[in-house]
């Protein structure tokens, strides 16, 4: 590790990288829709026809947290991804396809289970080709995330602090930005440059209800530890990205051929709930010991890996 990214300093730089991608999401926002609103009336992006604001807004933020991380890395002194205590893998591929299988497999079963049990129905005509939308989402979800997440958050936590506590806030800060939603907004509502100040109050409106919401943290906090856990191991991003990949396609899967149909949703917890956060999150006992199992799964492959080294 650098010793020059250490102290109070870099987790305050930290907090103003945050705040300004925040600023800068609030401010890109309306002349992002107005600009994609146009284009899509004047039929050069008709993809985008429609869009409300919040889905612009949720752009925004991401792109400026793209946009913003090279300053914020050349301010806190990261010069090279060994600074976050990342190194080369030279077994990149065999972990990237190990972490994906690793976490679908497990999934796969706990579907089935679902199905065979009649918690989740198969729906009739359902679109096959959702599987390619949902990988392509899978692959570039788990990709950035864990950049975001396991590459640049964990790796300068646990230069500022004790391992133990990296990992458990690193996990905690991946769980709770996941219920962070923006607002719903009628397309009829007119868009000003106010509009993406108006979305941070209601960063949390569109939050699942109590217990969903308990349940869904407790499994999204499980999967933080697993990732964190095989980045620290590995040194590497490949296995937490195929892990993450796998989990997303396995869940966002289910929820495309088999939807969650009890009522109320909460009928059948503390064993079993919906999938929440866009149908990629289970809720309830059993998710969270599949995800138990698969931390479990990872440890062993780990182990083996080391040792074959």
């Amino acid at each position: 590790m650098n010793s020059k990214p250490a102290g109070l300093q870099t987790l305050l730089r930290l907090f103003a990288y945050f705040g300004g991608v925040v600023l800068l999401a609030c401010l890109l926002s309306p002349p992002l829709y107005w600009v994609g609103t146009w284009l899509a009336k004047i039929g050069v992006l008709p993809i985008v026809e429609g869009f409300p604001f919040h889905r612009y807004f949720s752009r925004s933020v991401q792109i400026s947290a793209i946009v913003l991380l090279w300053p914020a890395f050349r301010g806190i002194g990261i010069r090279r991804l060994s600074d976050l205590g990342l190194q080369p893998n030279p077994q990149w591929k065999r972990d990237l396809v190990s972490g994906f299988l690793l976490a679908l497999v497990p999934v796969v079963f706990l579907g089935a289970g679902y199905i065979f049990t009649g918690v989740f129905s198969i729906k009739p005509g359902f679109d096959p080709m959702g599987f390619l939308r949902i990988g392509g989402t899978a692959a570039v979800v788990s990709t950035i995330e864990e950049f975001l997440f396991r590459g640049v958050l964990l790796g300068l936590a646990v230069a500022v602090m004790p391992r133990c506590a990296a990992v458990i806030i690193s996990a905690a800060l991946f769980a709770l930005v996941h219920f962070m939603r923006t607002s719903r907004q009628a397309l009829e509502v007119p868009v000003g440059w106010l509009s993406g100040f108006e979305q941070l109050p209601l960063a949390f409106s569109s939050a699942p209800p109590w217990p969903l919401l308990g349940w869904g943290f407790l499994s999204l906090l499980l999967a933080g530890l697993v990732l964190a856990h095989a980045t620290l191991q590995t040194r590497s991003l490949f296995i937490p990205i195929g892990l993450h990949a796998g989990w997303i396609f396995g869940q966002q899967s289910l929820q495309l051929v088999a939807p969650f149909r009890p009522k109320p949703p909460d009928v059948f917890l503390p064993w079993v709930g919906p999938n929440v956060v866009g149908g990629a999150v289970p809720t309830g006992l059993i998710p969270a010991f599949v995800l138990l199992a698969t931390w479990l799964f990872v440890w062993v492959y780990l182990r083996r890996a080391s040792r074959a080294s």
